[in-house]
């Protein structure tokens, strides 16, 4: 889980989740970071450091598959707290907005830095 991930890997994984990931308050309480590509092996290998399941959706054809990953609750905000050091300014920004809105969570103020 992220409490393990090496500092390369949580590097990694914030440059995926720069790009490609989704900051949001599930049931606007809960936050939580999604995930959706069609590169199975990223998608799983994001999963892990993070304890989120992998499913699919198929979509018609000729377009591929797309894996999802997704948590939500303390698991994100552990997640956002440990990927914010290495966020841009708009992601940075949007993970702090979804932390201090998220009455489940802790109320210390992010780090942005």
């Amino acid at each position: 889980m992220i409490e393990d991930a090496s500092p390369v890997d949580l590097a990694w994984l914030a440059g995926l989740l720069e790009g490609e990931g989704a900051f949001d308050l599930h049931r606007q309480r809960y936050p939580r970071v999604r995930l959706g590509m069609t590169d199975r092996d990223i998608v799983t290998r994001a999963a892990e450091l993070v304890g989120a399941n992998v499913r699919v959706s198929f979509r018609p054809a000729p377009q591929t598959a797309l894996w999802h990953a997704e948590i939500s609750g303390p698991r994100a905000e552990a997640v956002m707290r440990a990927i914010l050091p290495h966020m841009g300014a708009r992601r940075s920004s949007r993970i702090a907005s979804v932390l201090a809105h998220a009455p489940k969570t802790s109320k210390a103020a992010p780090d942005l830095a």
